[in-house]
């Protein structure tokens, strides 16, 4: 690929990172380390459903933890995991013996948003490193106590939000950061998809004696208010992440609407959602998410005196300049593509942005996977003090704060601020 076939960003930032998804054609190239079994960290696993699964696949190339104990009420599904782990493994019904095994240094919080805060407070009393999946927890008070606590907390408390470790995401804030975007004034973010979200129940031999009715909203649980805060949870809680990072603020206030308007199935968690939050600067940021078309699937957009970026699911990028803002510093640092472009945009405006590559092997060709593998080579480099911890409590209440903010306003149809008793 030729020089000017890419957009090049060379910043220390983006260097540090080892910045490039590209670079994942070094995938060849990975080798797995070898920790002695007495240097590595004992960690526990409470969910083993479907991202639990997903978390013992990326920790099969994170030898410095060793999955000692895993914890869910079925054994269906604490029978898949086991078969993920090569050591011999402790299994648990309640999470409150799983925290109680020993020799214990971490644990892993992946079951449904509504169990989030008993479990993180009383691993935070048990007085172990957390890796909690987001959202942080239930509810805006529940997530001030577990702050207090977590901050309190020797241990380490980080909150799975990924996104912001992938090479591309990294990338788009450099360019922000130096300037090229000029003051952002919008950003819109989606996550659309084209399915009911709903879960096939496991056959009856797996889960013998249980209630069908009572197992659907078990299996189904993000469909449910009881359990979950719906799709600005299990999605836009990501894109707040990201945005909050990249404006270096929490939203001011939220309004918006939504609805359960074509899954008439007995969910009460809407399968739309439309979100508008008004940050400091007067930048406007929307969020919409819904469940029957995938056509703009997860982007980003964000919107810049200078330029525009779009990103396209955090695999590829492009940034659209504005007619007064090709000044002599830009052209020094920026090349562009010519190529072909969207009906709106001239294209001799789009320009492709790739992060720079550097002899990074990584263990996969999916972005989403090497993501997910950053957060937990963190994580253990953390709890061994060879890192900084990214991603942590800070972050993970201050999305979950926008979070219960956003559904405030959609469900009361009002809208909501944030308040001074939030910055704990």
């Amino acid at each position: 690929m030729k020089r000017r076939d890419f957009l090049k960003v060379t910043s220390s930032t983006t260097l540090a990172m080892g910045v490039g998804l590209y670079a994942c054609t070094n995938v060849s190239k990975f080798k797995l380390d070898l920790v002695p079994d007495n240097k590595r960290l004992r960690i526990g696993i409470i969910g083993v459903g479907e991202r639990g699964n997903g978390i013992l696949e990326v920790l099969q190339n994170v030898p410095e933890f060793k999955v000692v104990a895993i914890c869910d009420v079925f054994d269906y599904r604490m029978d898949a995991a086991e078969k993920r782990i090569e050591n011999e493994v402790k299994r648990y019904k309640k999470f409150e013996h799983i925290l109680d095994h020993k020799p214990l240094d971490a644990i892993i919080i992946a079951v449904p948003l509504h169990e989030h805060y008993r479990i993180a407070m009383a691993a935070l009393d048990c007085n172990l490193h957390i890796l909690c999946e987001k959202a942080l927890a239930y509810s805006i008070a529940e997530c001030q106590e577990i702050k207090r606590k977590a901050k309190s907390s020797a241990k380490l408390f980080q909150i799975s939000y990924q996104y912001q470790l992938n090479p591309m995401f990294q990338t788009l804030k450099e360019l922000i950061d130096r300037g090229h975007v000029g003051q952002i004034t919008r950003i819109d973010a989606l996550w659309d998809r084209n399915h009911n979200w709903r879960r096939k129940l496991p056959d009856e031999s797996l889960v013998p004696g249980v209630d069908r009715a009572e197992l659907e909203r078990r299996i189904n649980w993000r469909m449910y208010k009881e359990y979950s805060g719906g799709l600005n949870a299990e999605l836009g809680s990501h894109q707040f992440n990201m945005i909050d990072n990249l404006l270096g603020s929490h939203p001011l206030k939220v309004m918006g609407t939504g609805g359960i308007d074509f899954w008439k199935d007995g969910r009460d968690t809407f399968d739309n959602v439309h979100m508008l939050f008004d940050y400091p600067d007067g930048a406007k940021v929307g969020f919409h998410s819904g469940t029957t078309n995938k056509y703009e699937g997860f982007q980003l957009k964000i919107y810049g005196k200078k330029a525009t970026l779009v990103s396209h699911n955090m695999s590829s990028a492009f940034i659209y300049p504005e007619d007064d803002s090709l000044d002599k510093n830009w052209k020094e640092e920026i090349d562009s593509v010519t190529g072909a472009s969207i009906k709106i945009i001239d294209n001799d405006k789009k320009r492709n942005i790739k992060p720079v590559e550097k002899n990074i092997a990584y263990p996969s060709d999916n972005f989403m996977y090497n993501a997910t593998w950053l957060l937990y080579k963190n994580f253990a480099a953390a709890i061994n003090g060879t890192e900084e911890l990214k991603l942590g409590i800070e972050d993970g209440y201050r999305s979950a704060i926008a979070v219960h903010m956003a559904n405030r306003a959609v469900r009361q149809s009002e809208i909501v601020n944030w308040l001074p008793e939030y910055d704990v």
